[in-house]
């Protein structure tokens, strides 16, 4: 009996994607809305074949965002977006759960095509 709920909680595991990792979305760009409030952050993301797209409010011009997209090879460098703005690197995350964390690279593919993060400093000015 303990083999068979080992290999069942094994397979839980696996499935649910613990262990997995995920490139993230930075949490925020380096656009400073004020000294007070900090960076814009981010509000959502898209996600297709392997590139994901990051939106942050923007600051310069209000009603818009800036995007920065990032993609694989070599560890997910910024290869659109200014580097005023856009981090040099998409994050990753250990946990890979919902939120900013489009691509899983345990299953090469994204999470989604799209997900709205919506936190602290992510709306439009």
């Amino acid at each position: 009996m303990i083999p068979f709920v080992l290999a069942v909680s094994l397979f839980l595991a696996l499935s649910t994607g613990v262990g997995a990792t995920c490139e993230a979305c930075p949490n925020c760009d380096y656009e400073s809305i004020s000294i007070s409030q900090g960076d814009a952050c981010l509000n959502y993301w898209t996600c297709s074949g392997d590139t994901i797209t990051c939106f942050y409010p923007s600051v310069a011009n209000p009603g818009t965002f800036n995007n920065c997209s990032y993609s694989e090879p070599n560890d997910w460098p910024l290869n659109d977006g200014s580097s005023e703005f856009c981090f040099p690197y998409a994050g990753v995350n250990s946990k890979c759960e919902p939120g900013n964390d489009p691509y899983n690279v345990g299953t090469s593919a994204c999470t989604a095509s799209y997900g709205y993060v919506g936190g602290v400093n992510s709306g439009l000015l």
